[in-house]
């Protein structure tokens, strides 16, 4: 069995005091990491939007926080990120950039969802990215399988967030039919929870470790989208028959 921790849309600031809208984001991190390694993860995965800005030294905290777990971290970027500089400045010990790893009888693929050009944070994946994903599908065909990135690919229950998900997601879900070894894919972005299944695979969307959207809110009110929900993680764990469990795991801090 194969304990990890989806923690994600962490969106940390240059200056630890810095808040965004109302949440003093490194705070909050800090108490979710530190709730999270009481359940023992064998690894921890970071879903993109780490930080909200893409700034070196938000980065930097985000090193020295997973460095104090001593948890190896695999990492992704999310729309608010600076990918160049996630890949110089996010590898350490315990923070890993791979992007396919095996870890006992499972097989981790970290995709990127991100478009340079999005206008509304919408996401896609590039050819290539769909090419390598079904190249190292066939290659480890044997092996159950874990897929994360940072947009939705399945509906929200929220309208106004569709525009911002994976755009061809279409072209995803065709290469997931074709390779049932894929247990579980995992997603950001959204900052609420969602659990669907869709052709035998599990999509598992996760809380933020700041603020918070509710399927409960349909529309934007005010321009805001927060709202006071306690931020979260989700703990997955992966059997060797292929089996997945999960429970997203609120923290008590506001």
């Amino acid at each position: 069995m194969v304990r990890i921790a989806q923690i994600t849309d962490t969106h940390l600031l240059a200056h630890k005091e810095d808040d965004m809208r109302g949440v003093q984001t490194w705070y909050s991190l800090k108490k979710v990491l530190e709730t999270a390694k009481k359940a023992e993860p064998e690894l921890i995965l970071l879903t993109g939007d780490l930080a909200h800005d893409g700034e070196y030294e938000a980065y930097q905290h985000l090193k020295e926080l997973i460095e104090k777990t001593a948890i190896p971290a695999y990492w992704l970027p999310g729309n608010h990120d600076n990918y160049s500089l996630m890949q110089s400045a996010l590898s350490s010990q315990y923070l890993r950039p791979q992007k396919l790893f095996h870890h006992k009888n499972w097989c981790f693929i970290l995709l990127n969802s991100c478009l340079e050009t999005a206008q509304y944070g919408e996401g896609t994946f590039a050819q290539t990215e769909l090419d390598w994903l079904a190249e190292e599908l066939e290659a480890n065909s044997n092996n159950p399988t874990a897929i994360a990135f940072h947009h939705h690919p399945v509906d929200t229950g929220i309208d106004w967030l569709e525009q911002m998900s994976v755009l061809n997601s279409t072209d995803f879900h065709q290469i997931l039919a074709q390779h049932p070894q894929v247990k579980v894919v995992c997603f950001g972005h959204i900052h609420h929870q969602v659990d669907v299944e869709k052709h035998g695979v599990q999509f598992y969307g996760t809380p933020a470790t700041c603020t918070q959207v509710t399927p409960a809110k349909k529309e934007l009110i005010d321009g805001k989208i927060q709202t006071w929900q306690q931020p979260g993680f989700r703990l997955i764990e992966l059997g060797e028959n292929g089996k997945v469990t999960t429970e997203v795991h609120r923290i008590q801090w506001f």
